[in-house]
């Protein structure tokens, strides 16, 4: 088997090891088909360890291509070899994959089989990167079923996990698909009325899309960039700031040399939509058409024709936005048409990946297995990943029945940016954990003690009034910073700011949260290392 023609045969192992550090390179940075000619040389050699992995990347080419049937196919294929070498790490990786393709072309059920495969298989074989990676495939499959929070939460896991094994890549991707998922609850908020949450939740997104923007720039990443460009430029219209939304764009510049036609349609359809949220509408039409003009599928020809006919239609172009929508209508026809007959391939991989099809009884019995690993999945959700605390979701959980009888305090880490600055993000996450064990270590065995995001942490104290509460504030602020962290790194110091509420002071539990932060703000500008309760309050 030769590699896109190149003629290069499978060099020796050493070589083939480089080759496949090139082809992952290659498709971290966006650019599948340069990684399908370097992996598909590795595929052609005897060592079953590498075959495994670069077929395992062909399958992830294929998918960032369209090309589900394909990718199903040579998936069926990676498994088998992974089954036999007992590589569950490609494993892994490759039922994440497939049910991301399930996804994608309209199988919720089947996809969230192989998602929940995948991270049990990745959480087996011990290997960071393939949890990364299930959890990372996790959270976007749970964006396009719209299952929007959770989305976040296990974006949220992967990106701490990509920041563990320092994969910038992964944790700029996670970053901004949180930015996306955000912009999503913060539609659903506005819909709903709740002005002040959508807006919220929008300011969240555009913090989130241009720490994206940064880290996709610091990378050189152009595909990230303007994904995230267009995101950020999104949640501004939302907001109202069309105008500071439209100055995003004007210092890219698009090189045919570097930008694939998937950027330069992206790039031209954030642009022309935000010319459209502005009342531009001659230049959102100029922007829109080249769009259209650029696109590399009909899936997004069809996107860009609906924005077009939109904007022919603001302007008063009724033909215009007659014509365009027509084909925009017969794009809809084709993709649908395209899909239904991909759909007949798709089933028929896997039907014979398969092997046969379960009676009746034995298929209910599969679909209440799924429901019991969809439980137990969602129960992992609940603990954060560095610290192995509970995490922010199910501190919700906790506060949902009130806050009656109980107190929480919120713990922030002083100048936790110093630390990571002077001594390295890896740390910090060790200043973390070492602080989650005394927070754990120095409460009741019926506190719940939360990561809460950040270097933030919650403590829920229960049967407790004003005076216990802040007694064990002032104990832990003094544990703290009593504490040697010279064990973690030379000359560092560590210490805590706290605020506190009480359950009784609202029945609303999110007011109770919001006084604890409001107070844990004050004990900061009161010169941190402090506490504040109630009596402290403004």
């Amino acid at each position: 088997m030769t590699a896109g023609g190149t003629g290069l045969r499978l060099p020796a192992q050493s070589r083939a090891d480089v080759l496949l550090g090139q082809a992952i390179a290659h498709y971290d940075r966006s650019d599948p088909v340069a990684a399908q000619e370097l992996a598909k040389v590795v595929a052609d050699g005897d060592d079953p360890v590498l075959r495994a992995r670069a077929l395992t990347l062909l399958v992830r080419c294929h998918l960032v291509l369209d090309e589900h049937v394909e990718a199903l196919a040579l998936a069926r294929e990676a498994l088998d070899l992974c089954w036999r070498i007992g590589d569950r790490a490609s494993e892994a990786i490759l039922h994440a994959t497939v049910g991301r393709s399930l996804a994608f072309t309209g199988d919720p059920v089947s996809a969230m089989e192989e998602i929940i495969t995948a991270l049990e298989v990745a959480d087996a074989s011990g290997d960071l990167t393939a949890r990364m990676t299930a959890t990372g495939t996790a959270a976007t499959v749970y964006y396009y079923l719209e299952q929007f929070d959770v989305c976040i939460e296990f974006s949220e896991r992967a990106a701490e996990m990509a920041r563990i094994l320092g994969d910038e890549v992964t944790n700029g991707a996670m970053i901004d698909t949180m930015a996306c998922a955000n912009m999503c609850l913060a539609e659903a908020a506005r819909s709903a009325g709740d002005e002040t949450g959508a807006r919220a939740l929008s300011v969240l997104a555009q913090s989130q899309s241009r720490e994206a923007i940064v880290v996709a720039r610091r990378l050189g990443h152009r595909r990230h960039e303007v994904i995230a460009l267009g995101n950020l430029a999104e949640s501004l219209s939302f907001s109202g700031h069309v105008e500071e939304a439209l100055e995003l764009f004007t210092g890219w510049q698009i090189d045919p040399a570097r930008d694939s036609p998937s950027i330069i349609t992206h790039l031209l359809d954030s642009q022309g939509s935000a010319c459209l949220a502005a009342g531009r509408y001659e230049e959102a039409i100029v922007h829109l058409r080249a769009s259209l003009a650029a696109a590399e599928s009909k899936n997004s020809a069809m996107v860009a024709a609906e924005h077009l006919a939109d904007a022919y239609e603001r302007h008063g172009d009724l033909r215009g936005a007659l014509d365009t929508y027509k084909m925009f209508h017969a794009l809809s026809k084709e993709v649908a048409s395209e899909a239904a007959k991909r759909s007949g391939s798709i089933a028929v991989v896997r039907l014979e990946t398969a092997q046969a099809k379960a009676a009746a009884e034995e298929e209910r019995a599969r679909v209440e297995a799924l429901q019991h690993a969809n439980k137990e999945l969602l129960r992992q959700s609940l603990e954060d990943p560095l610290t192995g605390l509970a995490n922010r979701r199910h501190l919700d959980e906790l506060m949902a029945d009130g806050l009656a009888g109980h107190a929480i305090l919120l713990v922030d880490v002083d100048h936790f940016k110093r630390v990571n600055d002077e001594h390295s993000h890896l740390i910090g996450d060790r200043v973390l954990r070492r602080l989650a064990g005394l927070l754990r270590s120095a409460c009741r065995g019926d506190d719940a003690v939360v990561r809460f995001g950040g270097e933030e942490f919650a403590v829920l104290l229960a049967g407790t009034d004003l005076h216990d509460a802040t007694t064990t504030a002032q104990r832990l602020r003094a544990q703290v910073a009593a504490h040697d962290w010279t064990a973690v790194a030379q000359g560092l110091a560590v210490t805590v700011s706290i605020g506190l509420a009480l359950g009784d002071e609202s029945t609303d539990p999110t007011v109770v949260l919001g006084r604890a932060d409001e107070r844990l703000y004050a004990a900061k500008r009161a010169g941190r290392n402090r506490v504040h309760g109630p009596a402290e309050s403004p």
